[in-house]
């Protein structure tokens, strides 16, 4: 049973949601966490459209968001990827801003970002933007559901555009399992469908041409009474709802009455079945599918989720501990992986070892007799309660993220949660009763199962005719009736012995920026106190600086044979704390080991003091180390399988950070560890170790020096601070290296590196890669159709300023990528020269708002604060000062840069390309990068408070 004290913290908790019930005098009432600094109001306007306005106080950021209830489930029979194609072409121009690029240059040119996302069920758009700006994106935004242009031109250009999208995730395992897996369900079950689209589903046919379906289809589908739309800004809430009213109202209610069917997800009695599929990518999976009823409305129980969180607990006694400890997993999820008005499915994910392959039925029955303890009595009320109580803290405690994240959040709740619970719905969990749990408990059975196989080498007899993708599905042979080994040891879990019990708050008086407590040549402490988010929370962050790590390669391959072992050994212990709002993180870096303990600071030194000894006590059998050392190779072969821009940009840091490892390096440095390497690494690294750590938050400086001797006890340091990773200087010149890859796309990122370190230098190219990344890709991307993924952006490296042009593409080739990338520097420099000063001003201030944009929350701050420590600018001032330098600039100085960069007779070009080599360029093998000179760090020293 829960003590008291979590019964009083209850009681003040669900006291304070009342009070804030009290807190709005408009209707309904929007239940809101009494730690939210945000107000709220709700509307509808005439035309049926649902409003939230937020009022952010202090905020440099405003955004809105707007969900419409329709998506790929609701694509027309043979057309699919229309409703993801119509959310591209509401990007292209609109009546009043016809231009295609219009929007987009304004959003950039402001400090801001957009997107939009197609689900099965709705279709999101939403951008955030420099606060005084909001008025203006609004203008814009508003008439894509108003007055869309669909100009015929872009319409069959953006065809290619979304085919290029497809295309780029033809070797994506995700996208090919997630494919593959519909071939099992109900055809007749909307979900079912493909819904990316491609040329052949969006293509014009006799009949019918595409662009009259997309009208057609935003007509009968896109009306007022089926949006939702947030607006949240430094405003007052009046002056929000003039302008929802202003931009809004004309929005179209429109006749529309198309319902979505009520089906089942499998084919009624063709369950239970098993399904293999061939990844690209070494993976091995097995996932169980389980249809249930529709939960949407039983949101404030949440019996899916309590479920999840029980099957999926890896605790002692869970699922995960049991084949962890038969060697035959790695990892466990369970969570709801479909929800619709009529329906939805609890899908369990088990990572498998290659020894689990050969224990899939095994595996079957530990999962099937835990599902069974849940059936055999109700469940214990201390679990439900439990439930409850971490989600109210989760509430209570409620931190803001990225604005865009959180409207995004509340439009979509929109369409699920009655007004009051907008914000609750996410938290609220009520006690279940006994026999709502029984209604799904019930369909979690061997008989009303999808098992799905997925590793390399399965036995298939057919594809996905979407990516190609092998698979087999066939009638399940399963038999529940076999006996496994240690089922006996399955159980439910404990109270949770990590729920905080001491919520007090007591940091030291405020002060900018983080102080120095401790300062010697092998030791730094510092600590912050948190006074802007008034959380009962810290953070405690540790480096151990280890030589060898940085500077060897098979160093780094046994720090993170290392830290898999310890993370494995704690993993028992520590997932009921995880549960409890604490965290931790054990990590191999490329300077030696990173440690991370964070959360409700009740129990923060007995977590940090548990993953220390851990370090000191860990053993490794040669079974698990075989696990581990299998683990972290496919995770280096997988990285070589990633998307070819991704692997351009791999090669580019790996050449530019010296010293530096690429998976190519490392994978033959793997095959000669031997368990003794790591046993003696475990017991060596502390005798060459400098530490550096750093406390922030709601502790005093007294609580941190606690804890940075609890550091101190175990690993005292022993060795002077080494120096930082550096980059290398990119020589004069043009030059190009050739990435190889089993993949059907091409790709090129171009490089170009800023000449030094200084903040002027790094504002420069900063506010260079803001107005040069909307027209880069409104040429490449809209105009030429050259690739899907099309990007300009800043690229700094350590405090390095440079620039990263990248296109994939299905079609074109890098040399083709490198013409038009040429034509477009040409074309661009005439646009460059004739900027207007008012124009230049809104770059300026947009890289402003975006360099002093405030900390969201404290694990913002906190980041910020351990990054500047990280990179030793003990001024804390990096983004102010770059600010500042903005401020100053001029036009005729990013009119000097672009010239130096495109046709300086010294300038530096990194082409890394995938597909091709293009003309007219000097391999990079040509380079002795050992000879290379590298740029040197300048930062301020330390000045401490007192020395140890």
């Amino acid at each position: 049973m829960l003590s008291p004290r979590y019964w009083i913290f209850l009681i003040i908790v669900l006291a304070a949601i009342g009070f804030s019930m009290l807190k709005l005098s408009e209707e309904p009432e929007i239940i809101t966490s009494p730690a939210d600094p945000y107000s709220y109001r709700y509307m509808q306007l005439e035309n049926g459209l649902k409003v939230l306005l937020v009022n952010t106080p202090d905020s440099d950021k405003a955004s809105a968001a707007m969900s419409v209830n329709v998506g790929s489930m609701d694509d027309p029979a043979g057309r699919q990827g229309l409703a993801h194609f119509l959310e591209h072409m509401l990007f292209l121009g609109t009546e009043p801003f016809p231009e295609p690029d219009e929007y987009q240059q304004f959003i950039k040119q402001n400090g801001g970002s957009h997107n939009a996302f197609t689900s099965y069920a709705q279709t999101t758009y939403f951008f955030d933007i420099d606060n005084e700006q909001l008025p203006g994106a609004l203008d814009r935004f508003a008439p894509f559901f108003i007055s869309p242009a669909f100009n015929a031109e872009y319409v069959d250009r953006e065809k290619n555009a979304v085919h290029a999208e497809y295309s780029s995730n033809l070797k994506e395992d995700g996208r090919r399992i997630f494919s593959a897996q519909k071939m099992a369900m109900n055809p007749e079950f909307g979900f079912s469908e493909f819904a990316t689209g491609n040329l052949d589903t969006l293509s014009d046919r006799p009949d019918s041409k595409i662009r009259d379906e997309l009208i057609h289809f935003y007509e009968t589908h896109y009306s007022s009474d089926r949006m939702t739309l947030v607006i949240a800004g430094n405003y007052e809430l009046d002056q929000l709802a003039n302008w929802a009213r202003g931009h809004f109202s004309t929005v179209p209610q429109r006749d529309v009455s198309f319902s979505r069917p009520d089906v089942p997800v499998f084919v009624p009695e063709q369950l239970p079945l098993d399904m293999n599929i061939e990844p690209v990518k070494e993976i091995r999976r097995l996932q169980f599918t389980f249809p249930l009823p529709e939960v949407e409305t039983q949101y404030a129980y949440k019996p899916v989720s309590l479920l999840s969180n029980l099957i999926g607990h890896e605790g002692e006694g869970s699922i995960l501990a049991l084949l962890k400890q038969k060697g035959w997993a790695e990892s466990l999820s369970a969570g709801r992986s479909l929800s619709t008005e009529h329906a939805s499915t609890l899908a369990v994910t088990i990572g498998l070892t290659r020894e689990g392959l050969v224990h899939v039925d095994d595996i079957t029955r530990i999962l099937m007799r835990y599902i069974e303890l849940l059936k055999e009595q109700p469940l214990p009320e201390y679990l439900k309660e439990e439930q409850k109580l971490l989600n109210e803290m989760m509430f209570r405690y409620q931190e803001h993220g990225q604005l865009s994240d959180y409207v995004i959040r509340l439009s979509s709740n929109m369409l699920l949660f009655p007004e009051q619970d907008i914000i609750y719905g996410n938290y609220r969990a009520e006690l279940p009763s006994n026999e709502l749990m029984q209604r799904y408990l019930a369909g979690l059975s061997p008989e009303n199962m999808l098992r799905t196989l997925v590793a390399p080498g399965v036995v298939t007899d057919t594809t996905d005719p979407w990516y190609d993708t092998n698979i087999r599905i066939r009638p399940s042979d399963y038999n529940n009736e076999r006996e496994v080994e240690g089922l006996d040891t399955l159980h439910l879990p404990a109270a949770n012995p990590f729920i905080p019990e001491d919520f007090s708050m007591s940091p030291d008086p405020a002060t900018d920026t983080p102080e120095i407590l401790i300062s010697t040549t092998e030791r730094q402490v510092w600590y912050y106190p948190e006074h802007d988010f008034q959380m009962p929370k810290s953070q405690a962050l540790v480096r151990l600086q280890i030589p060898e790590v940085q500077n060897n390669g098979r160093q780094r391959l046994l720090a993170n044979l290392y830290t898999r072992a310890v993370n494995e050994a704690l993993n028992t212990y520590s997932y009921p704390a995880t549960l409890a709002g604490l965290s931790y993180r054990l990590v191999a870096t490329d300077r030696g080991l990173e440690i991370a303990v964070g959360g409700y600071q009740d129990k923060l030194p007995e977590l940090l003091g548990r993953v220390l000894a851990a370090m000191k006590s860990t053993e490794i059998t040669e079974a698990e180390f075989a696990r581990y050392k299998a683990s972290l190779q496919r995770s280096l072969e997988n990285n070589l399988k990633a998307k070819p821009f991704q692997r351009t940009v791999a090669e580019l840091k790996n050449w530019i950070i010296d010293p530096s490892f690429s998976d190519t390096d490392l994978l033959p440095l793997l095959d000669n560890i031997q368990l003794n390497d790591v046993t003696a690494f475990a017991g060596s690294f502390a005798d060459n170790l400098s530490v550096v750590m750093y406390v922030h938050g709601a502790m005093s400086a007294a609580d941190a020096r606690a804890l940075a001797a609890i550091v101190d006890s175990e690993y005292p340091a022993t060795a002077a601070f080494t120096a930082m990773p550096e980059v290398v200087k990119v020589p004069a010149g043009i030059y190009q290296q050739t990435v190889q890859q089993d993949h059907p796309d091409k790709a090129m990122t171009l490089y170009m590196q800023g000449s030094d370190t200084s903040d002027k230098t790094r504002a420069e190219f900063g506010l260079l890669a803001q107005m040069i990344s909307s027209p880069y890709y409104q040429y490449m991307r809209t105009e030429q159709q050259l690739g899907y993924i099309v990007f300009a952006t800043a690229f700094p490296q350590k405090s390095v300023p440079g620039l990263l042009f990248i296109v994939q593409s299905p079609n074109a080739s890098p040399d083709e990528m490198m013409n038009h990338t040429r034509i477009f520097f040409r074309n661009y420099a005439a646009d460059i020269s004739s900027i207007s000063e008012e124009e230049f001003a809104l770059f300026r201030q947009g890289l402003i708002t975006l360099l002093l944009e405030k900390p969201k929350n404290m694990g913002d701050k906190a980041a910020y604060f351990w990054g500047e420590i990280n990179s030793e600018r003990f001024t804390f001032d990096s983004r102010k000062a770059i600010a500042a330098e903005v401020e100053k600039l001029q036009r005729t100085e990013i009119q000097h840069l672009y010239d130096s960069l495109i046709n300086g007779s010294g300038k530096s070009w990194l082409l890394f390309e995938k597909g091709g080599q293009s003309e007219d360029m000097t391999p990079l093998s040509d380079v002795s990068r050992a000879e290379q000179p590298r740029f040197t760090e300048v930062n301020l020293p330390v000045t401490p408070a007192e020395n140890d």
